[in-house]
């Protein structure tokens, strides 16, 4: 997630150069075979291709609000675990009990470790794989920091398996959700600390039922990662923008060869104010193009991307605020963003 509050020019110029240098081209070869080569007919009117730009801006419209609801649905159930991890933290600490004592510290020391294994066994399933790019630098859109095999990255099982005994990690890697596999021992351990005492049928009740929530935050993340966003609306998206650019220098005829007769031009300036056109069409075709490249960098909110959600701060945060709870004095310092971009 970029956290920069204004976005560094190069990393749009990184992002746009081609995509500008193409339109400039393509703008200066219509006006070139218009006013050189005598291409009159290439003009096209204005009101065919106004009518276009205006479908193409509420198509791209929709089609942004759809990427960003998507997003922060992601972000939401990201936040849902984190928030209902401090929860879970509360109840371990203060619902396991009996009428003499409270739950061994083993116990829970197990319980909020494996809970932190299911934290990060959820990222670790969200990011083993994607679709997108390596790059050693920035990306605003299509690619993802080099550097992904760190700890930090979570596709190695190892992130979550730290925090599990050796039986129950290999047991965990067996499965193809291994959070699903994390949550259901904790379901077990509620259960045996029922039928010693520890728990009655109300406090298991509100456990388990804590349980059921955070299952379906990971329920959640994992629709979201494993559903595309519609195709037929990304890819026409794409198409009909591409297509308003291509039919934009060639209506800006229309438009600056009527401010030509307007004016009364001689030949020479009716030349040179043709050729003006080209930074205006360059200008409103670039917009056009970076917004749809906006909202098709926010389609896809766990690849790990600049612009996805926070997966490794948010599991950082969640480590620290349960280990903190439990009293140890090894707590690992917050991440920082790199380049602006918080993983």
């Amino acid at each position: 997630m970029y956290v920069r509050r204004s976005i560094r020019i190069k990393y749009m110029l990184a992002e746009s150069w081609a995509r500008l240098f193409f339109v400039l081209a393509w703008s200066f070869t219509v006006v070139c075979l218009h006013e050189i080569g005598g291409y009159t007919w290439l003009v096209m009117p204005v009101l065919p291709v106004t009518l276009i730009g205006i479908a193409v801006s509420l198509y791209t419209g929709f089609k942004s609000v759809s990427a960003y609801n998507r997003w922060w649905e992601a972000r939401t159930a990201l936040g849902g675990i984190a928030t209902r991890s401090r929860e879970w933290v509360t109840q371990v600490h203060s619902l396991i009990y009996n009428d003499t004592d409270s739950a061994p510290a083993a116990v829970v020391r197990e319980l909020i470790y494996r809970h932190l294994a299911w934290v990060y066994a959820v990222a670790h399933m969200l990011r083993r794989t994607s679709r997108l790019k390596i790059s050693e630098h920035t990306r605003l859109f299509e690619h993802r920091r080099v550097g992904y095999g760190t700890a930090t990255s979570h596709e190695d099982p190892e992130s979550y398996g730290r925090f599990l005994n050796a039986e129950e990690f290999a047991a965990a890697k067996a499965f193809r959700s291994p959070a699903s596999y994390l949550m259901r021992r904790q379901g077990e351990t509620l259960r045996e600390l029922a039928r010693s005492g520890y728990l009655d049928s109300v406090r298991q009740s509100e456990m388990t039922f804590l349980l059921g929530r955070m299952n379906e935050n990971q329920g959640t993340c994992e629709r979201i990662k494993h559903t595309p966003f519609p195709r037929q609306i990304a890819h026409f998206g794409t198409v009909f923008t591409w297509l308003f650019v291509i039919l934009l220098p060639l209506a800006f005829l229309d438009v600056f060869e009527r401010e030509v007769e307007h004016h009364n031009f001689s030949t020479i300036l009716g030349h040179e104010y043709m050729f003006s056109l080209i930074p205006f069409a360059a200008l409103l075709s670039w917009v056009f193009l970076m917004m749809e490249k906006i909202s098709d960098s926010t389609e896809d909110p766990f690849e790990g991307g600049v612009n996805g959600v926070p997966i490794s701060a948010l599991c950082r945060t969640t480590e620290i605020d349960l280990k903190q709870a439990l009293g140890e004095r090894d707590i690992p310092p917050l991440l920082e963003p790199l380049d602006d971009v918080l993983y």
